[in-house]
């Protein structure tokens, strides 16, 4: 069997060959399962006679092991035509993004498809397992007097919950089809620019504008088993609002142009897909019925002779501050003052989006706690489990009721903060404040938030400001800010 699933040593591994190789293999142990999956079904219903379940299941194992065997036959020859195409470990040493056939293109495919299939995969999973733990759980416990049996239930809910977002996920992909972004120079280059087209196969109607962002991850995955976490922790971020408007010459397909502005300071792309550090481009749109995202990775490297950046061709089609603060629903005030500064109010409870989920997650995790408590786990759990409560109720009550006023003038700048009753406040000498800057706070998910700092020439960093959901108007506030200071009285 070794010269079906295996490649020759001398050759590299297709990765398309490797991923079918893994998904033949667990067949059988995912067979296997549903095998028991079905008797433990059938014991518990009734069915049909478990001689016949065994017989048609061995009917369809053996069916899907020649399915895989020929899959397995085509893979090899695949693997073996487009070997030649590789590009040598010569080639891939000076340029690395050749490594990956959709980087080596310059034409990355968004991860629309892959993605839809993959969650259908894990909801039907998941509404089988969980709908098989609540009939085979609750009832029973039930009668038996044991209420604390329905937290069984929190299964399904979860279950339906992800099937709607899989049904709207879904929706979307029929409607837009894959998305490509055709990269105008390969690759991205460190200190220079990423540019290209995003090509939509839908004519995109959008109902106030394009919104693109691009983030540099670190992603880290840690433990073994049941217990592997994997983790993304933003390095870096851009964003752009695109006005709806953009010209158009195909009145099927929409092209959205990409410009961003690479930093010189951060790390290259990781070829393989697992930890490391990603490039990932992100273009999303509200339109009536389901909303367009698509996500790219992209190639960012190190290259020698980096072009200066040029001009931004998408500067015409991009939304003004005012426009931008208007989409993002901003509730930051900015107001002159009579001596040429200004003073800028960042109310408590701004982020509402972002404050409820963390409540709610802070809300499950404290049921966690409760559950514990009453079962008379072992004192060492909700002691664990509740300082990293405390730790999680103090970022919901900073979100929720944080509220920061910077005052700045050409002589000095006051910072207060009040949370409810309590004031701190700081006044410090413009002549002491060596810089302003925007610096990546917290983050969910893809989208981080912004911190204003205020960096001092003793070296210490006073926060002026948290938790600004957008890259643009962070950057505008700290402009602001630093033309307040530099103002003649």
């Amino acid at each position: 069997m070794g010269w079906i699933f295996k490649d020759e040593p001398s050759r590299p591994p297709d990765p398309g060959t490797e991923r079918r190789r893994v998904m033949l293999l667990a067949l059988p142990f995912a067979m296997l399962g549903l095998a028991a999956l079905v008797m433990f079904v059938h014991d518990l219903i009734g069915g049909i006679p478990k001689q016949r379940a065994i017989t048609i299941l061995s009917f369809i194992a053996a069916c899907v092991g020649f399915v895989a065997l020929i899959f397995g036959i085509n893979a090899k020859k695949l693997a073996l035509k487009t070997s030649a195409l590789k590009p040598t470990a010569s080639e891939t040493e000076d340029k690395p993004w050749l490594a990956r056939k959709d980087w080596a293109s310059g034409r990355i495919t968004s991860g629309a498809r892959k993605s839809v299939l993959l969650l259908w995969v894990f909801v039907i999973f998941w509404l089988a397992f969980s709908t098989v733990i609540t009939l085979v759980v609750v009832p029973p416990e039930w009668h038996r007097g044991n209420h604390a049996a329905l937290i069984a239930l929190i299964f399904p809910v979860f279950g339906l919950a992800v099937l709607v977002f899989a049904l709207n996920t879904t929706l979307a992909w029929r409607r837009f089809g894959q998305s490509f972004f055709e990269m105008a120079a390969l690759p991205g280059a460190l200190g220079g620019t990423l540019e290209g087209m995003i090509q939509v196969n839908a004519r995109l109607r959008p109902e106030h504008g394009l919104h693109l962002r691009l983030s540099c991850l670190r992603r880290t995955t840690s433990g073994t088993g049941n217990s592997r976490s994997t983790t993304e922790k933003i390095l870096w971020q851009d964003e752009k609002w695109l006005r709806p408007d953009l010209p158009q010459t195909d009145m099927n397909a929409t092209g959205i142009p990409v410009y961003f502005k690479l930093p010189a300071d951060q790390p290259v792309s990781t070829t393989s897909p697992g930890d490391g550090i990603h490039w990932k481009l992100e273009a999303s749109a509200k339109v009536r019925g389901p909303n367009y995202h698509a996500t790219f990775e992209v190639p960012v490297f190190n290259v020698p002779d980096t072009p200066a950046p040029g001009d931004d061709p998408t500067a015409p089609y991009q939304m003004s501050l005012d426009e931008i603060r208007q989409q993002i629903h901003s509730h930051v005030r900015v107001n002159d003052l009579p001596d040429g500064g200004k003073e800028f109010v960042f109310p408590a409870g701004r982020n509402p989006g972002f404050a409820t989920g963390a409540t709610a997650f802070l809300i499950i995790w404290t049921a966690v706690i409760a559950f514990l408590i009453w079962k008379h786990a072992p004192f060492i759990f909700p002691l664990v489990f509740g300082a990293i409560d405390l730790l999680m109720a103090a970022f919901a009550f900073d979100l929720w009721f944080r509220r920061s006023r910077v005052v700045a003038t050409p002589a000095q700048m006051q910072i207060e903060t009040t949370w409810l009753g309590f004031k701190k406040q700081n006044t410090l000498k413009v002549a002491d404040v060596a810089s302003l800057a925007t610096d990546v706070g917290a983050s969910a998910g893809h989208t981080a938030y912004y911190d204003l700092k205020i960096r001092m020439r003793d070296g210490r960093d006073l926060t002026a400001a948290k938790n600004l959901g957008s890259k643009p108007e962070a950057d505008w506030l700290v402009q602001q800010m630093a033309a307040a200071v530099k103002n003649s009285p």
